[in-house]
C-alpha cells in the first residue's frame, strides 16, 4: 500500500468518524467509490464493512449510534488524551504538545475541537509525510488501540473504522507505542 493510499485511509477515517448528518449519509456511495483505489483489502474491507452497515440505518439510528458510542462512552470517546488522563493536569500538556506540534508543521487546528479529537489527529495525518506522522502516533498508539478494543465491530458499526484506522496505522510503520519522544520539543 503506499503512502498517498495510506493518508487517503486517514481522510475517509476522519470523514466517516465526523457526526452523522444528511450529507454523510449521501455520500456513502461515492465514498465506497473512492474505496476502488485502496490496495490493501483488509483495510478496503472494514471501510466497505462499516459503509453497508451505515446504509441500513437511518440517519436518527446512526446519529444515536453515534451518540452512544463516542460521547458516552468512556472508553471509546474520541480524545485519544482523556483515556489516560482525564481531565488532570497531564492532559493540558497533551493537548500543549499536539497544538504546537500541529502548528509547526503547517496545519492550523480551529479552536471548535481539542487537538486530541481523533477526526482531527486524522485529518493532520493525511497532510504529513510518515516522518512528521509518527511523534503523534507512536505517542497515543496504546490510546488509539484501546477505543479500538472496545468497539467491536460485530456489535458496532464504528469498530471497523477504528479498525481500519488500526491497519493504516500499521501500514504506515505505527507499531509500537513510545510515551514521549525525545526528537521533539515543544
Amino acid at each position: 500500500m503506499s503512502y498517498s493510499q495510506i493518508q487517503q485511509t486517514f481522510q475517509l477515517c476522519s470523514y466517516l468518524l465526523s457526526y452523522p448528518d444528511q450529507e454523510l449519509m449521501d455520500s456513502l456511495e461515492d465514498v465506497k467509490s473512492e474505496l476502488e483505489s485502496l490496495a490493501f483489502s483488509a483495510i478496503k474491507e472494514e471501510l466497505v464493512q462499516f459503509l453497508e452497515k451505515a446504509k441500513l440505518k437511518s440517519l436518527s439510528e446512526l446519529i444515536s449510534t453515534y451518540v452512544y458510542t463516542f460521547d458516552f462512552g468512556k472508553k471509546t470517546n474520541l480524545y485519544v488524551t482523556y483515556m489516560t488522563n482525564g481531565e488532570q493536569r497531564e492532559r493540558g500538556m497533551d493537548l500543549l504538545f499536539l497544538k504546537n506540534y500541529y502548528r509547526l508543521n503547517g496545519f492550523d487546528v480551529t479552536d471548535k475541537e481539542l487537538p486530541d479529537y481523533l477526526p482531527i489527529m486524522l485529518e493532520f495525518a493525511s497532510l504529513v509525510d510518515k516522518e512528521t506522522l509518527k511523534p503523534v502516533f507512536e505517542r497515543y498508539l496504546d490510546n488509539i488501540k484501546e477505543i479500538n478494543n472496545h468497539l467491536d465491530s460485530e456489535v458496532n458499526l464504528y469498530g471497523h473504522i477504528t479498525k481500519t484506522i488500526v491497519l493504516a496505522l500499521e501500514e504506515a510503520g505505527i507499531s509500537k507505542p513510545v510515551r514521549r519522544s525525545g526528537e521533539i520539543y515543544v
